[in-house]
C-alpha cells in the first residue's frame, strides 16, 4: 500500500470517527440520527429510489460530487425542475433534499451556498404543509444562512425564508417552535465538528477547510444569539436547561481567542447578548469567562475583533467586576496581562476602541488599578506605547490621547499628592510642551489637529492639572518670549519661516488660554494667564520698536493674542498703556500720509523682483476690505496697469494662473482701469481662436463672469464683444468636451448678464450681429447653424416674456432677404442635371433649360463652413428651424413674409436636387450619412413651415377680391413672373410654383366656377416663350384640368403636331412638344383615353424610327419611350410589326458597349434614356402577360428574348463605374434594371462569368442582381463540371475571377470609417457574397470536384483571412462574441435585420458553411490561431450556436446515404441518434453483430468525431483496433466526412469476411470465441475453429481431421 493510500485511509478514519461519534445528548439522535453528522463530508447518500424523474436523480447524485461547478449546475437544474412541477413535489425529493441541504448549505463555494438557500425556499413553498415534518432537520442550517459571511448568501436566505414565512411574526414563530432542533444543530456543530470532519483534506486545501469551519461556527453561535435576542423570556423557559448547558460549555468560550476574527466577533456578540438576557445563568460560569476573556484574551491576538472584545470586557466588568479578582487565576497577574494588552494598541481597530478603554477603567476594581506612582507610570507607559505603535491608525490618535488623559487623571486621583505631581510631570506635561512648542525629539507626544487644542484645554481644568500648570505656565511664556527675541533677522534665509513659526506658536498658546478661560468657572487661571499675556505683549512691542518693525512675527504674536484672548491683554493696565502708546506714537512714524504711504508701498512692491511674495503683497495692497470706497489711486497708476496687463497676458499664455487677476476683479476699489480691462478682454477674445490659449482664455472669462460681470456688460456691445459671442458659440461645438462645456458655461453666463439691467438694446444688437454675420459668411470658423438657432430661440423666448414690441426683434432674428437672394444666385444659375427629370415634378422640362456658363458654385474656393455647407444652405436651414420652432413669422411685415416664403420654396427645390443627386448644384459639398441627416431634417422643417402657412393662410389664394394681398398670393405672383423667363432660375421658380399650386388645391379643393378662367389660361399657354410656366401650369392645375375637355384637346394637338414633325430639322421644338405631351399624359388622369386610336397608331409608327436613329439625342428618345409607355396600352390589340421594332430597338440600345456618359444636351442624359426604355419594356411585359395578349407582341417577345436578355446583362455590366448611394436617379434605374433581370429565364442568361466584378459595384441593387444570377447559375452548372472532370480526369478549379474577389479580406481597421446606419458597407457585402458563391460551387459538386475546390482554396490561403475578420467583427477577439441564438445560421436572407445585425448574420452563416463544406481548413485555422482568448471564445461560441446545426446536417447526410444503400448481401445497419450526437454502424454475421459508434463531440467539427468499438466479432483485438484507427483516419483526411469513415469500416469488414467458409465442425463462420475459422487441414484444405478442433480432439481421443481422417498437421 502506498503512502498516499495510507494517508487517505487515515484521514477518512478521522473524519468517520468524528462524524459517526455520539452526539452531545439523546436529543441529537432525534434531529440528526444516532450515527451521522448532518454536516460531515462523510455521510450516507440519500435514498433516491423514490424519485421518478431520472434527471432529478442525476442532479442529486451530482450534489455529492467534489466540483463546485457541478454542484451549482445540479442546484440550478433542481430549481428549474421545482419551478416546472409547482406543488407536485414528490416525497422522495423532499427526503433526499432535507438530507442533502445542511451539507450543501455550508459548501466552500459561495454560489453553491446561495443556490442551496434559494432552492430550500422553493422546495418548502412548493411542498406546503408536507414539509413540516422535515423542518426540524433543516431549520438550523437554514437560519445559519442568515449569518453567512457573504452578503449574496444572506440575501438568498432572507428571500427564501420570506417566500415561506411571509411576515416577521411567522418567522418568529419558526424560531419559537423549533428552538430545540436549532439548539441541537448548533451545539452539535460547535462541540463535534472540526475542519477535518467538514472537509476532505485530500481534495480541499487547509485554508479552504479552515474557512468553512470558521463560517459554520460563527453562524451557529450567531443563530443561538438571535434566539436569545428575538424570543421573549417566557418562550425560552422550557429549554432553560439546554441554554444553561450550552453556556457552561468551555469549548464555546474558547472561541473568544480563536485565530479567526469572524469567530471571535460572533463569540463576543453572543456573550454581550447573554449578559443582557441570561445574566443569572452566567454567574455560575465566571471562572470560565475570566479565563477565556482575561487570562487568555488579554494576551491573545484580537486583530479584526479588538473593538468587539473591548466592548464585551467592559460590559462583563460592569456586571461582574470580580472576574478581575476573585474568579481570576493564572501564572501572571491580571495587571501584567492588562499592560500587555494595552501595549498592543487598538490592533487596527476603530477609534471607538480607545473610548472603550477609557470606559473600562471606570469599572475596574480599585485593586487592579496601580496604588503607587511607579505602577502608575508603568501602566500609562504601556498605554502610551500602544498609542504610538507604527501600525496604529493615525485617525485614532485624537481618541487615543483623549482616553490616555482620562486614564491618567483617573489613576492620579488614587495616588498621594507627591506621586500625582511626579506622574503629571512625567506622563502628561510632555503633551502640553509638545503642543505649545513642537519638537521632533518629542513627536511621540503630539496630538494631531484640529483636536489637539480641544482635548488639552479640556484637561487643563481637571484634577491636579491646574495647580501643576500654575507653576509651569510662566515657563511656557518665557520660552515664547525667548523665541521672539531671537527671531531671525531680515537678512536670514529662514526669515519668513522663523516668523511664521513664531506666529503659529503664539496662536496655540493664546488658543489654550482662551479655552482655559472658557472652561475655568472658578477663575483660578486668570491671574497666571493675564500676567503671562502682558509679559509676552510687552516684549513683542519692544522688539517691534527696537528693530523698526522688521520682525513681523512679533506683530503677529500681538495680533494673535488680541484676536484670541483680548480680555487678558487689557487685564494689565501697564500692558494696555504700552499698546496704546505704540499705536499713537510709534506706528504713525512709519507713514508720512495715507496716500503717500500707499503709493510709496505700491512703487516699492512693483519694483521688487517677481515672486509669489510680490503677488501676495500686491493682492493685500489692492484688495484690502479696509480700502475706502472711491479710492481710485490704483486705476490711475500707469505702471500698475501695465503690470496687470502683463500678468493677464502671462495667464493667457499659461505661464501663470488667474489668481491675481481674480483678486483684482473682486477688489472694493477700482484696481483695473477701463482701458486696461478692454484691452485684456480683447486679448482674451483673440486667444479663444488660438488652440494653445483657448483653455486659459476660457478660464479667464469664467473669472470675469463670476467676480465682476459689469466688465463684460460694457464690453459686449462693442465690435470685439460681438466677436467674443461668435467665438464662444463656435467653441461650444468643439470636439473637446471640456472646452465645449466651459465655453457653453461662459456663454450662458454672459446671456444671463445681458438679460439683467436696462441697457439690453445694445447688448441684443451684438447678438443680432452675431446671428446675421454667422449666416452671411461661411467659413471653417463659422458658428454652426444649430448654435445660431439656439441663440435666436433664447432671445425670442426672453423677448416674449417682456413687454417690448416684438416686430423689430423678429425682423432682426430672420435672415436678411438681400443676403439670402445673393447667396442663392450662384446655385439657381446652375443648369439642372438631365437625370433629375426622373424624380422632379416637371419631368423632362429639365432638358429645356439652356446651358449655363456659371460654375461659381463648383469652385473649390467657394466659401463653405466646416461641414461643407454654403451660406445659402445655412440661411435656409436656420430660417426653417427658427420658423418651425417659434411664431416669429407672425410678427414681420407682409413684404418680408412673402420674401422669406418665396426664398424658402426656391431653396427647397435646390435641396431636393442636391439630395437626390449629390453635386448636382453643390449647395453643400460633403456627402456623408451624417451630413445627409442634417439636410433631411432641414428639408423637413422647411416643408413643415411651408405646409403650415399654406394651411393657415391659403384659403383665399385664388380669390380676385380687392383688399390687402396676402403674402402667399404675392409669393405665387412673384414665382409666376419669374417662371416666364428661360433661365435656370426660372425653371426652379416654375417647380416651386407647381408644388405650391398642387398643395393648395389638395388642401382647399378647386372652385369649379373658376374652371373657365383656367381653360382660357390654358389656351394661351402655347404662346408662351418660356416652357417653364406652361409646365408648372399643367402640373400644378392637373387635378381641375383633368375634368375638362381642354386638357384632352391640348393632348390631341400635341400628338398630331408631333406626328407631323420632322425631328431632324426641329429637334428643339420636338423635344418641347414631347415634354409637354408627357406632362399631360402622366399628370392628367385618364387623358389618354380621349386620344383617337388611329391618331395614336400614326404617332407610334412615326416616332419608332426616332428610337432607331442614333443621331437623335438621348433626351428625345427618352421622352419618346415615355410617350410610348403611356400610349401603347391604347393600341394593345393592334397587330403589326411595330411590336418587334420596339423590342429590337430596346435590345439594340441596351447592347451598345457604352458606359453612362455624355450623349446629349446634358452630361447624364443616358440615365433618363435607360430609365424610360426600361419602363417601356415593363409596359410591354405587362401587355404580354395580360389575359388576351397580342399574338404579334408574343411572337416578337419570343424572338427578341435572348437579345433583350443580353442587352439587360450588358446594362448591368456597365453600371459598375458609378456608385448610386447619393445618386437617386441612378439608384432608381438600377433597381428597375434588377427587377427586369430577375424576371428573365436562366436559359437566356449566357456568359455570366463576366458578372463576378459586379459583386464589388457600389450599388446594392446591381450587386444583388449579379449575385442572384450567379447564385442560380453556379449550382446548376456543377453537375456538368463534375461529369467533365470525371471524363477528362482533370482537376476542377474555382473561377479565378471569383477568387480574386476573396483574395484580400477586410479588416476592422479598413471598416473604421464605414457606416452601418443605412446598409452593410458595399465592399464588405461584396466580399461576403463572393464567399457565398464559393460555397455554391460545392453545393452540388461531386466528391472529387468538391475536394479539388477545397484544395484550391487551401493553396491560395483564402480562408484564414475570412475567419480572422469574422471573429474580429463578431467580438471573439475581445472575448465578447455576439449572441446569434435568435438567427437561423443555416440560411441567410438579406436585409431582414438592421445593417450591423445583418452583417453578423451573414458572417455567421458563412462560418456555418465553412464548417459544413470544409471543416478541415476551419479546424486548421482554429488550431493555428495564436490568440488564446480568441481560441477559447470561438470554441465555446461554436459549441453553443454553430455545432448543433453542423451536427444535424452531418447526421442528416448519413441518414440520407443510409437510405440509398442497396439491400445486398452485406447490409450495413445504420442507426442515427441526433440527441446523443452519434451514429451506430452494425454488421451482422451468423446472428452475431460487430458494431462501432461514431460519437460527435459538442464542438464538432473543431474536434473530430470519435470512432469507438462497441462489439468485436470475427477478428482479434489488434485487427479490430486497426479498423477503428483506419476509419478515424479516413474521417480526418476526408474533410471530416462521416460517410467516408463508415464506408472504410465496411470495406474492411467485407474484405475480411469475403469468401470465408464455414467451420466444418460447427457449420458456422463465427465460433464460440467470436473468431473466424483459422485452422486448415493440410490434406483436405478445410478450415476449422481452433476451439471446435480442440473439442473434437478431446472427445475423439485422436488428432485426425474430422473430414478426411488424416493426421491434422498444425504446421
Amino acid at each position: 500500500m502506498s503512502k498516499r493510500q495510507v494517508k487517505a485511509q487515515a484521514s477518512s478514519s478521522r473524519a468517520a470517527s468524528s462524524a459517526f461519534g455520539s452526539g452531545f445528548g439523546a436529543a441529537s439522535a432525534i434531529a440528526f440520527g444516532a450515527s451521522s453528522s448532518p454536516l460531515s463530508y462523510v455521510s450516507e447518500p440519500p435514498d433516491l429510489s423514490a424519485i421518478s424523474d431520472p434527471n432529478v436523480v442525476v442532479a442529486f447524485k451530482n450534489l455529492s460530487k467534489k466540483d463546485s461547478t457541478t454542484k451549482a449546475k445540479a442546484l440550478e437544474d433542481l430549481q428549474t425542475y421545482i419551478s416546472s412541477v409547482g406543488g407536485q413535489v414528490e416525497d422522495g425529493i423532499l427526503e433526499a433534499w432535507i438530507k442533502t441541504f445542511p451539507r450543501t448549505s455550508i459548501d466552500s463555494s459561495r454560489r453553491v451556498r446561495q443556490l442551496a438557500q434559494s432552492l430550500q425556499g422553493q422546495i418548502c413553498a412548493a411542498a406546503g404543509k408536507r414539509i413540516a415534518k422535515y423542518i426540524p432537520k433543516a431549520v438550523g442550517a437554514w437560519l445559519c444562512g442568515l449569518y453567512d459571511n457573504d452578503r449574496l448568501v444572506v440575501k438568498a436566505t432572507q428571500e427564501s425564508l420570506k417566500l415561506v414565512f411571509s411576515t416577521p411574526e411567522k418567522l418568529q414563530n419558526l424560531r419559537k417552535a423549533y428552538q430545540q432542533p436549532i439548539l441541537e444543530y448548533c451545539r452539535y456543530a460547535i462541540d463535534n465538528e472540526t475542519a477535518l470532519t467538514l472537509s476532505d483534506e485530500r481534495t480541499v486545501s487547509p485554508d479552504d477547510a479552515e474557512g468553512k469551519y470558521c463560517r459554520v461556527i460563527a453562524a451557529c453561535i450567531a443563530v443561538i444569539g438571535s434566539l436569545l435576542t428575538d424570543l421573549k423570556p417566557e418562550d425560552s423557559t422550557k429549554y432553560q436547561s439546554d441554554y444553561d448547558a450550552f453556556l457552561g460549555d468551555q469549548k464555546l468560550w474558547e472561541f473568544a481567542t480563536y485565530e479567526d476574527a469572524s469567530v471571535r466577533r460572533s463569540t463576543h456578540r453572543f456573550l454581550r447578548t447573554c449578559l443582557l438576557k441570561k445574566k443569572d445563568s452566567l454567574s455560575s460560569h465566571l471562572r470560565t469567562l475570566s479565563k477565556s476573556y482575561l487570562y487568555q484574551g488579554l494576551s491573545s491576538n484580537q486583530t479584526g475583533s479588538a473593538y468587539e472584545y473591548v466592548e464585551t470586557v467592559v460590559m462583563l466588568t460592569e456586571l461582574f467586576p470580580l472576574v478581575w479578582t476573585d474568579h481570576y487565576s493564572g501564572k501572571k497577574t491580571v495587571t501584567q496581562k492588562f499592560q500587555h494588552f494595552l501595549k498592543r494598541g487598538s490592533q487596527s481597530g476603530p477609534r471607538e476602541f480607545w473610548d472603550g478603554i477609557a470606559k473600562l477603567f471606570n469599572f475596574l476594581p480599585k485593586s487592579v488599578l496601580p496604588a503607587t506612582g511607579v505602577d502608575a507610570v508603568d501602566l500609562l507607559g504601556a498605554m502610551h506605547s500602544g498609542i504610538i505603535k507604527k501600525d496604529e491608525p493615525r485617525a485614532n490618535l485624537a481618541a487615543a490621547f483623549g482616553a490616555y488623559l482620562h486614564v491618567a487623571l483617573l489613576i492620579c486621583s488614587l495616588l498621594p499628592e507627591d506621586d500625582q505631581r511626579r506622574l503629571m510631570s512625567e506622563m502628561v506635561l510632555p503633551i502640553f510642551s509638545q503642543y505649545l512648542r513642537p519638537s521632533p525629539e518629542q513627536s511621540q507626544w503630539a496630538i494631531p489637529e484640529p483636536n489637539g487644542s480641544r482635548i488639552i484645554s479640556k484637561v487643563m481644568v481637571s484634577g491636579i492639572i491646574p495647580s501643576v500648570l500654575q507653576e509651569e505656565w510662566p515657563k511656557y511664556a518665557e520660552m515664547l518670549i525667548e523665541d521672539i527675541k531671537t527671531s531671525a533677522p531680515e537678512q536670514s534665509k529662514d526669515f519668513e519661516k522663523s516668523h511664521k513659526a513664531l506666529i503659529q506658536q503664539a496662536a496655540r498658546l493664546a488658543s489654550l488660554q482662551a479655552h482655559a478661560l472658557d472652561n475655568d468657572s472658578s477663575g483660578f487661571y486668570r491671574p497666571v494667564l493675564s500676567s503671562a499675556t502682558a509679559l509676552i505683549v510687552s516684549v513683542s512691542l519692544e522688539v517691534l520698536i527696537s528693530r523698526k518693525g522688521k520682525p513681523y512675527g512679533a506683530a503677529g504674536v500681538v495680533a494673535e493674542f488680541l484676536r484670541l484672548c483680548e480680555s487678558l491683554v487689557f487685564d494689565e493696565e501697564h500692558c494696555k498703556d504700552q499698546l496704546m502708546s505704540f499705536l499713537h506714537n510709534d506706528l504713525p512714524s512709519l507713514f508720512i500720509s495715507p496716500s503717500y504711504s500707499w503709493r510709496a508701498t505700491l512703487k516699492a512692491v512693483l519694483g521688487s523682483p517677481d515672486s509669489p511674495a510680490k503677488l501676495e503683497a500686491l493682492g493685500h495692497l489692492l484688495t484690502s476690505p479696509k480700502i475706502p470706497t472711491g479710492f481710485n489711486l490704483a486705476s490711475s497708476d500707469a505702471e500698475l496697469q501695465n503690470y496687470i496687463n502683463a500678468k493677464a497676458h502671462s495667464a493667457l499664455q499659461g505661464t501663470s494662473d488667474w489668481l491675481f487677476f481674480g483678486q483684482l476683479l473682486q477688489s472694493p476699489s477700482t484696481a483695473i482701469a477701463t482701458e486696461t480691462a478692454d484691452e485684456i478682454l480683447s486679448s482674451m477674445t483673440k486667444s479663444l481662436s488660438v488652440a494653445d490659449s483657448t483653455a486659459n482664455a476660457l478660464e479667464g472669462f469664467q473669472k470675469v463672469t463670476n467676480l465682476n460681470p459689469l466688465l463684460l456688460k460694457h464690453f459686449v456691445p462693442t465690435p470685439e464683444g460681438s466677436e467674443l459671442l461668435r467665438s464662444l458659440l463656435l467653441l461650444a461645438e468643439s470636439a473637446d468636451d471640456q472646452i465645449a462645456q466651459e465655453a457653453s458655461a461662459v456663454n450662458n453666463s454672459i446671456h444671463s448678464i445681458l438679460t439683467r439691467g436696462s441697457d439690453g438694446g445694445n447688448s441684443k444688437q451684438s447678438m443680432f450681429d452675431v446671428i446675421q454675420n454667422g449666416l452671411k459668411e461661411a467659413s471653417r470658423t463659422s458658428v454652426s447653424v444649430n448654435t445660431l438657432v439656439e441663440l435666436a430661440t433664447k432671445i425670442w423666448v426672453a423677448e416674449e416674456d417682456s413687454t417690448s414690441p416684438l416686430g423689430d426683434v423678429a425682423d432682426c432674428l430672420l435672415p436678411d432677404g438681400n443676403a439670402w437672394t445673393a447667396a442663392l444666385t450662384p446655385f439657381l444659375a446652375v443648369q439642372p442635371r438631365a437625370s433629375l427629370s426622373i424624380t422632379n415634378v416637371l419631368g423632362g422640362t429639365s432638358y429645356l433649360v439652356p446651358p449655363s456658363s456659371s460654375q461659381e458654385a463648383f469652385s473649390k474656393t467657394y466659401p463653405r463652413d466646416g461641414d461643407g455647407f454654403s451660406a445659402a444652405f445655412r440661411i435656409a436651414s436656420y430660417a426653417s428651424r427658427v420658423l418651425c420652432g417659434t411664431d416669429v413669422f407672425e410678427y414681420i411685415a407682409t413684404e418680408r413674409q412673402e420674401e422669406i416664403y418665396r426664398l424658402t420654396a426656391l431653396t427647397v427645390q435646390l435641396i431636393e436636387d442636391n439630395l437626390g443627386l449629390a453635386g448636382s448644384n453643390n449647395l453643400w459639398a460633403q456627402y456623408t450619412p451624417e451630413v445627409e441627416n442634417v439636410v433631411v431634417l432641414s428639408l423637413e422643417d422647411a416643408r413643415n413651415f411651408m405646409n403650415k402657412q399654406l394651411t393657415d393662410n391659403g384659403s383665399s389664394w385664388d380669390d380676385d377680391n380687392e383688399g390687402p394681398t396676402s403674402f402667399l398670393k404675392s409669393a405665387l405672383v412673384s414665382l409666376h413672373a419669374a417662371s416666364e423667363e428661360t433661365s435656370s432660375s426660372s425653371y426652379y421658380s416654375s417647380r416651386a410654383l407647381s408644388v405650391l399650386t398642387t398643395e393648395l388645391i389638395e388642401i382647399y379643393g378647386w372652385n369649379s366656377q373658376r374652371t373657365p378662367n383656367l381653360q382660357t389660361a390654358l389656351k394661351g399657354l402655347r404662346r408662351s416663350k418660356s416652357p417653364f410656366y406652361p409646365a408648372a401650369f399643367l402640373t400644378g392645375y392637373s387635378l381641375p384640368l383633368s375634368t375638362t375637355k381642354s386638357s384632352t384637346r391640348l393632348c390631341n394637338e400635341y400628338v398630331a403636331e408631333i406626328t407631323g414633325l420632322d425631328i431632324a430639322e426641329k429637334s428643339e421644338e420636338g423635344l418641347r412638344q414631347l415634354v409637354m405631351l408627357n406632362l399631360i399624359l402622366y399628370n392628367h388622369e385618364d387623358v389618354s383615353e380621349g386620344i383617337a386610336r388611329q391618331r395614336a397608331i400614326f404617332f407610334v409608327k412615326h416616332v419608332i424610327p426616332w428610337l432607331e436613329d442614333d443621331s437623335i439625342s438621348l433626351s428625345i428618345r427618352a421622352e419618346v419611350c415615355r410617350s410610348l409607355s403611356a400610349l401603347l396600352p391604347l393600341i394593345s390589340d393592334i397587330y403589326g410589326s411595330h411590336w418587334g421594332k420596339i423590342l429590337n430597338c430596346l435590345a439594340d440600345q441596351w447592347s451598345l458597349p457604352r458606359k453612362i456618359d455624355d450623349h446629349g444636351s446634358n452630361t447624364d442624359a443616358t440615365i433618363p434614356s435607360i430609365h424610360a426604355s426600361l419602363k417601356l419594356y415593363a409596359t410591354l411585359r405587362s401587355l404580354k402577360g395580360s389575359e388576351d395578349p397580342n399574338d404579334d407582341l408574343v411572337d416578337a417577345w419570343k424572338d427578341s428574348e435572348e437579345n433583350v436578355a443580353s442587352g439587360l446583362i450588358n446594362l448591368l455590366k456597365h453600371s459598375q463605374h458609378f456608385p448610386d448611394e447619393y445618386h437617386q436617379p441612378l439608384r432608381i434605374v438600377n433597381e428597375l434594371l434588377t427587377r427586369q433581370i430577375s424576371k428573365i429565364s436562366l436559359q437566356h442568361l449566357n456568359e455570366t462569368e463576366e458578372l463576378f466584378p459586379l459583386l464589388y459595384v457600389e450599388s446594392q441593387s446591381v450587386q444583388q442582381a449579379a449575385f442572384d444570377i450567379l447564385h442560380q447559375k453556379i449550382p446548376a452548372a456543377q453537375e456538368q463540371i463534375s461529369i467533365d472532370a470525371a471524363i477528362d480526369k482533370s482537376t476542377a478549379r474555382l473561377p479565378e475571377e471569383l477568387l480574386s474577389l476573396i483574395l484580400e479580406a477586410p479588416t476592422l481597421e479598413s471598416l473604421a470609417d464605414a457606416s452601418f446606419e443605412r446598409s452593410m458597407p458595399l465592399p464588405l457585402r461584396g466580399y461576403l457574397l463572393s464567399w457565398l458563391l464559393v460555397f455554391d460551387h460545392m453545393q452540388h459538386a461531386s466528391y472529387k470536384v468538391k475536394t479539388d475546390y477545397i484544395e484550391h482554396i487551401k493553396e491560395g490561403d483564402y480562408l484564414p483571412g475570412l475567419l480572422d475578420f469574422t471573429f474580429d467583427f463578431l467580438g471573439h477577439a475581445r472575448g465578447k462574441p455576439v449572441d446569434v441564438g435568435k438567427l437561423d445560421v443555416t440560411t441567410y436572407t438579406p436585409d431582414m435585420e438592421p445593417p450591423e445585425r445583418d452583417s453578423q448574420w451573414l458572417l455567421t452563416h458563412i462560418y456555418y458553411l465553412c464548417l459544413t463544406h470544409m471543416p478541415s481548413l476551419a479546424k486548421t485555422w482554429w488550431i493555428d490561431c495564436k490568440s488564446r482568448q480568441k481560441v477559447i471564445a470561438v470554441e465555446s461560441w461554436t459549441e453553443k450556436f454553430i455545432s448543433p446545426h453542423v451536427i444535424t446536417t452531418a447526421l442528416a447526410a448519413v441518414s440520407a446515404w443510409s437510405a440509398t444503400q442497396p439491400a445486398d448481401d452485406e447490409p450495413l445497419l445504420i442507426r442515427v441518434s441526433p440527441r446523443a450526437r452519434e451514429v451506430t454502424a452494425a454488421y451482422e454475421v451468423d446472428e452475431q453483430t460487430m458494431r462501432i459508434r461514431l460519437a460527435m463531440p459538442p464542438t464538432y467539427p473543431l474536434h473530430l468525431a470519435l470512432v469507438e468499438g462497441l462489439s468485436r466479432v470475427a477478428v482479434d483485438e489488434k485487427k479490430w483496433q486497426s479498423w477503428l484507427l483506419s476509419a478515424q483516419g479516413v474521417i480526418a483526411s476526408s474533410n471530416g466526412n462521416l460517410i467516408d469513415g463508415l464506408t472504410a469500416w465496411r470495406r474492411n469488414v467485407v474484405g475480411t469476411l469475403k469468401g470465408q467458409s464455414e467451420c466444418a465442425i460447427c457449420y458456422s463462420i463465427i465460433g464460440a470465441d467470436k473468431q473466424l475459422p483459422s485452422k486448415r487441414c493440410s490434406t483436405c484444405k478445410n478450415l476449422f475453429h481452433a476451439s471446435c478442433l480442440y473439442k473434437w480432439f478431446k472427445t475423439s481421443n485422436a488428432s485426425s481431421c474430422p473430414l478426411c481422417r488424416n493426421a491434422f498437421n498444425y504446421g
